[in-house]
């Protein structure tokens, strides 16, 4: 999809290609989990013999650099962290696991600008008159 896009933007003439920029910063939020020995982190269990802290990044392009970090246990979900990773100002770039239906109805009412990559099993109906 990715490579179709870049073709279709790059049969464009300059002043379309320079009006498709974001309006806003890019603010892309995702997680990576380290995983060690039970021994070393005794304050943080995962499963069996071993321990995991998990790193939730908000990452800046703009600026090439991490712009905040929350540490959290491994087995805590990526979902109500995201709520303090978010930034009305820029568009929110996150993964499916950040993905919830009544925060992208929030995020609509604050008009806030996303791109969040939906669950395969979502279903949307809609309610007739």
């Amino acid at each position: 999809m990715k490579r179709l896009f870049a073709l279709v933007v790059s049969t464009c003439n300059r002043q379309t290609r320079r009006s498709l920029r974001f309006p806003k910063a890019l603010r892309v939020v995702d997680s990576t989990t380290v995983t060690v020995g039970k021994n070393r982190l005794t304050w943080a269990p995962y499963h069996g013999e071993r321990s995991e802290v998990k790193m939730h990044v908000a990452y800046s392009p703009e600026q090439q650099m991490p712009s905040d970090i929350v540490e959290t246990v491994g087995l805590r979900h990526d979902g109500p962290v995201g709520e303090q990773l978010t930034d009305v100002p820029s568009v929110l770039v996150e993964d499916r696991a950040y993905f919830k239906i009544e925060r992208i109805d929030r995020f609509v009412e604050q008009k806030q600008p996303f791109v969040i990559r939906m669950k395969d099993n979502v279903e949307i109906h809609q309610k007739r008159a």
